[in-house]
């Protein structure tokens, strides 16, 4: 069988560039022979060929970055196979790392008379203060956005460069991306202010500050090529039979690192060497185990940070099976941002609009035998907790959710509390047909809900109330009760899965903790 490979780069044989900036080995050659330009040229189309073969072949989607030495997209050979590139059908996005130098009405022109669709073009586009004005560097990006094109910007962080580099910021159009690369060449840490300051400009900046371990079998769904066919896993492995040999022992730049599926760039999947964020217009959070730790009694100040940074491109909702005003209280250092959610494992949803009305939505639990519930329950070490509000306009309490909280004194291994929470719902008949309630067993809990309420029927109730499509939210969980609502939503996200969590693998795209 064929590997499936996510994720193509291309480096041709291009070694000139039409900068010349002191820091870059590759400026020192301003141009290369017509020979040359041939030669890279009947490289690029090679891997071209291969690489619309191989997606032929595998039938699956998946997305080609070009990353070369010098300035390609010069070059009018580079646009052909770049439109090349985006006709296929399995190719979602195509893109290159440019300075942005080459003339955009020609270059999209000849893009488009070899039938590309810009929708699936990617640009990564580097500003360097060396050799363009800001102005000019900014007309070519405002030109990139009058003709559809998705891109990103950004520039080296060097802190002489501050001012320059946040009014770039303040002039780039507010959905396009600013990112800062580290200096490597500063030979000393960045000062606190200066984290600040660049933090304060790319929320994404001390992401690029951290060590990370390389690992190449983090990294089989992508694959760099070479113009002579060498191929690797990345761009800081050794060509060779596997590629798998990793040169340095930490991923040193984004290209490396972004390959191991960071949990802070989540944001930018399904494909995040082109660096372009995808946000959704809402993000769904399960809390205890999710943004909370075990061991966390409220949210810390770095997942508060992470939120409030998200809060600015997506509205924060909550998904959890605790009470409403529980899962507020353990979120309450972000309560200015959260939009309301989905509590009780669905049993009660609340959304505010933001206009000043505040939607409550129940779903009463049919059970009647409470009384009868407790005495019983009770005989086999629980305590029964009833919770109830008022329907919308009616002054009459209705039942939302029970839980069967087992005694503290009850020592029975955590691998087997599930166990004997589901034995002891079925005795206490729970589990009969006729009983009208749904039971979820969590982490030795028995928690009783409408049979017509859940997690993802919450959710899809507040997309209903909000307008949203699904493909317009994420949805994060880390437990079985959240393996629903994770395959419901596209963009979902199995925060430290465990073995149940496994079963939504196809679904969700791997996080590790948000609070770590």
């Amino acid at each position: 069988m064929v590997q499936h490979i996510r994720q193509w780069y291309y480096r041709g044989s291009l070694d000139s560039c039409n900068y010349s900036c002191s820091y870059c080995p590759f400026s020192k050659k301003p141009g290369c022979s017509r020979e040359e330009l041939l030669e890279d040229e009947k490289s690029l189309i090679k891997f071209v060929d291969s690489v619309i073969k191989r997606t032929e072949e595998v039938k699956k989607k998946c997305a080609v970055q070009i990353v070369p030495y010098g300035e390609a997209l010069l070059h009018k050979y580079y646009w052909r196979e770049l439109a090349r590139l985006t006709c296929s059908p399995y190719i979602e996005a195509a893109g290159a790392q440019t300075n942005l130098s080459f003339d955009i009405e020609c270059m999209t022109g000849e893009f488009l008379k070899n039938n590309g669709e810009l929708s699936k073009l990617r640009l990564w586009c580097t500003f360097h203060p060396q050799m363009v004005t800001l102005d000019k560097f900014l007309q070519q990006c405002h030109n990139l956005s009058r003709h559809g094109i998705l891109y990103c910007a950004g520039t080296v962080g060097v802190p002489g460069q501050a001012g320059i580099i946040r009014r770039l910021r303040e002039k780039l159009p507010s959905d396009v991306y600013l990112w800062i690369n580290k200096m490597d060449g500063l030979k000393r840490r960045y000062t606190e202010e200066e984290t600040r300051i660049f933090s304060g400009i790319d929320e994404y900046f001390e992401t690029g500050l951290k060590h990370y371990k390389a690992d190449a079998s983090k990294c089989t769904g992508s694959l760099f090529v070479e113009a002579d066919g060498s191929a690797r896993r990345c761009n800081i492995c050794i060509p060779g039979r596997d590629g798998t040999i990793c040169t340095r022992k930490e991923c040193s730049c984004y290209l490396s690192y972004c390959n191991q599926q960071v949990p802070e760039l989540v944001f930018f999947n399904p494909y995040p060497a082109f660096r372009i964020p995808n946000y959704p217009k809402a993000v769904f959070f399960d809390v205890d185990g999710t943004l909370l730790g075990n061991r966390d009694k409220v949210i810390t100040e770095n997942t508060r940070k992470w939120l409030y940074r998200l809060s600015a491109h997506s509205r924060i909702f909550l998904v959890t099976s605790l009470p409403y005003r529980d899962a507020l209280r353990k979120t309450a250092p972000a309560a200015d941002i959260i939009s309301g959610g989905v509590f009780a494992h669905g049993g009660i949803c609340v959304t505010n609009k933001r206009t000043g009305t505040l939607h409550k939505k129940l779903f009463p639990l049919k059970y009647k035998n409470t009384d009868t519930l407790r005495e019983n329950a009770g005989k086999y070490g629980y305590t029964v907790h009833i919770y109830s509000d008022k329907l919308p306009g009616s002054s009459r309490q209705e039942i939302y959710k029970i839980t069967l909280l087992p005694h503290i004194n009850n020592k029975i291994p955590a691998a087997r509390q599930d166990e004997r929470a589901m034995s002891v719902a079925g005795k206490l008949g729970l589990m009969d047909k006729d009983a009208g309630v749904n039971v979820i067993i969590e982490d030795g809990c028995i928690q009783l809900i409408s049979t017509i309420a859940g997690k993802r029927e919450g959710i899809l109730h507040i997309c209903n109330i909000m307008e949203y499509k699904p493909e317009e939210i994420a949805v994060f969980g880390n437990s079985a009760s959240d393996v629903p609502m994770l395959k419901e939503f596209g963009f979902s996200v199995a925060v430290n899965a465990g073995m149940e969590a496994r079963q939504a693998a196809d679904y969700c795209i791997r996080s590790g903790l948000l609070h770590a």
